[in-house]
């Protein structure tokens, strides 16, 4: 029976399945003072762990992670409650980690410039 060890490779990877999928976003955004920037990511079936990792050129900024239904729209990036968000970090650069339930779309918002920057946003969810 040769054809045994593959059928029970590919019924393993069937019960056990291939994890999020992998997530490796980079975007710089200009930013003038008091303006709002979202980068907007899909859901995916499992639970995963992002990581969101950020610099300014000129002067501090403030990074959250939301869930999409907590703030949508335009409205949504300047006007979202800070105490919903996931994840967040304030600063010059930094970053933070946070665990995203599945299926749930999320948006990484980008604002509190003090002056205009450029920020560059790298997001992945590697293990």
């Amino acid at each position: 029976m040769p054809y045994r060890p593959a059928l029970f490779a590919l019924a393993l990877l069937v019960v056990v399945g291939c994890g999020p999928a992998k997530l490796n976003e980079s975007r710089s955004l200009t930013l003038d003072s008091g303006e709002a920037k979202a980068i907007d990511l899909p859901a995916v079936a499992k639970a995963q762990n992002v990581t969101v990792e950020f610099t300014s050129s000129a002067g501090e900024v403030t990074v959250y992670l939301f869930k999409e239904s907590d703030a949508k729209g335009e409205d949504g990036m300047l006007l979202s409650d800070a105490k919903k968000a996931l994840g967040q970090k304030q600063g010059k650069e930094g970053s933070f980690t946070t665990e995203v339930p599945e299926n749930t779309p999320t948006r990484v918002i980008v604002r509190k410039a003090s002056a205009k920057t450029e920020v560059t946003v790298k997001i992945t969810n590697k293990q």
